[in-house]
């Protein structure tokens, strides 16, 4: 190649690099909710060329690692350089332990003169680096940006819980390895730490090849092997997840040695699906108990008019009914309390056929667990939150996962006025849907009069609803009488 191509092929790339999108980000959304933000007024930009440091943390640990790889798949150049005040990225971890933070918390501060993130732990860190990949664009990881703006802020953030868990049965699907590390990605993105793997019969299973406890080979997945269960391990560790087995599960080979995937060393730790069995638990040995109530967990369940969704559980659980969720119920004694870690949502895989069909179920679900079980009670906002998802849905769809829109059903609220008339807002779960009515009987349609806002009916009008989401009827009609 000539000198002369050369040129212009580097001249070329410095135009295309110059041409990059640019983004200036004006409101945080984060998921799940931290415990405290603060925005301010003034602002940092990156360009794709940043200067990371690190200090109290090996530039070839497991976090830093992570982060730097994690930078260029979102298109930046990072380079690791000594630690600062020119560094546009400062990873520390604390000289001096901070209370507040514990081994999970972190402070992530965007400065006029750089982004620090600091914590106790790598794990602290690692949620940190989390946290600041919500702040960017959302299709960060789709389009190169020659620069991003950041505004000024101060996050700090620690968990509610212990155990922040996800649950996948393997028995009736044996997901191959990179689909349970991509299932791994994701709750590491919405700060989950315990991963529940459902893995073929529930006490041992053999990896010698012995089937004696199989009736026939067509009844059990062939189970996965010792390499790839430790593959699967030493990943989630990389993401601070701990891979819990089924109670009881040892994976055993050569009839000598066993690979323990988890050391509860914690005591004793049990599911429970009500706050009574959590009580009857604690009261019967000191149980340590992780919660997860099928009317808010059972993600195998349907999310959404099933008329309109693929085969699910025989169940309903709607974005806002998981968002519902909470571990330490109103009214919970003291002694319960204490004995509860947490808890997960669980994915069953009975009615589920594909790897995509597994993440709609899952999504948008777990991101209501997530900040269930991270954020304080106290920080949760439906309206809020519902907001935020609409933004995640890119997030998502640019990492390559699937998800369902949401339950279109219309949620009613009906304020008296007088003997006569009520006030009646409407919503769906999806901010942007369209919500086609009529009053006089008649099958509402896009001719017809569009909600756009509460409205005031007298007792006793019939209300007929027709939910449209981009440009599709994506719900029954629903009629309602005002009573």
């Amino acid at each position: 190649m000539s000198l002369k191509n050369q040129l212009l092929i580097i001249v070329a790339g410095v135009l295309l690099a110059a041409c990059g999108r640019t983004a200036t980000v004006t409101q945080i959304d984060i998921i799940p909710e931290p415990v405290f933000l603060l925005q301010k007024e003034g602002f940092y930009t990156l360009d794709r060329s940043i200067a990371v440091a690190v200090s109290g943390l090996g530039q070839n640990s497991p976090t830093a690692k992570y982060i730097m790889n994690s930078l260029r798949h979102a298109h930046f150049r990072p380079s690791l350089v000594a630690l600062s005040e020119e560094s546009d990225i400062n990873l520390i971890i604390n000289d001096t332990v901070n209370p507040e933070l514990g081994n999970e918390g972190y402070l992530l501060e965007v400065r006029q003169t750089g982004i620090r993130l600091s914590a106790n732990t790598e794990v602290g860190l690692f949620y940190a680096y989390q946290t600041f990949s919500q702040m960017v664009p959302a299709d960060i990881l789709e389009h190169t940006y020659s620069s991003i703006t950041l505004p000024e802020c101060t996050i700090l953030d620690y968990p509610r819980f212990a155990w922040r868990g996800a649950h996948l049965e393997a028995n009736r699907q044996l997901f191959p390895v990179k689909t349970i590390k991509k299932y791994l990605d994701l709750m590491a993105f919405y700060k989950l730490n315990r991963f529940h793997w459902q893995m073929p019969d529930s006490n041992a299973w053999q990896t010698n090849g012995n089937t004696d406890s199989v009736d026939t080979e067509a009844e059990r997945p062939e189970p996965y092997t010792p390499e790839e269960i430790a593959e699967v391990v030493d990943y989630a560790a990389t993401l601070g997840i701990m891979v819990v087995p089924a109670e009881g599960t040892t994976i055993v080979w050569d009839d000598e040695e066993s690979l323990p995937l988890m050391s509860l060393t914690e005591g004793r730790i049990v599911a429970a699906r009500t706050t009574m069995q959590a009580g009857q638990s604690a009261a019967r040995s000191g149980d340590r108990v992780v919660m997860c109530p099928e009317e808010y967990c059972r993600l195998d369940y349907y999310q959404a008019d099933r008329r309109y969704q693929p085969e699910a559980g025989d169940g309903l659980i709607t974005l806002a009914k998981a968002y519902e969720f909470d571990p330490v119920p109103q009214g919970t004694n003291k002694y319960v309390e204490q004995s509860i870690l947490g808890g997960q949502c669980n994915l069953w895989t009975e009615h589920i056929k594909s790897v995509s069909q597994a993440e709609y179920m899952l999504l948008p679900r777990l991101l209501a667990i997530s900040e269930c079980l991270w954020s304080a009670h106290d920080a949760k906002n439906w309206n809020r939150f519902r907001k935020k998802v609409e933004l995640q849905k890119i997030r998502l769809e640019s990492k390559g996962y699937n998800y369902c829109e949401g339950s279109f059903t219309p949620l009613f609220r009906a304020t008296r006025v007088d003997d006569r008339s009520m006030t009646i807002a409407i919503e769906t779960e999806v901010p942007s849907t369209y919500i086609f009515y009529t009053t006089d009987s008649t099958t509402p349609t896009r001719r017809s009069q569009v909600y756009l806002g509460p409205i005031n009916l007298k007792r006793g009008t019939h209300i007929k609803i027709q939910p449209v989401y981009k440009d599709e009827e994506r719900d029954s009609v629903y009629e309602f009488v005002i009573r």
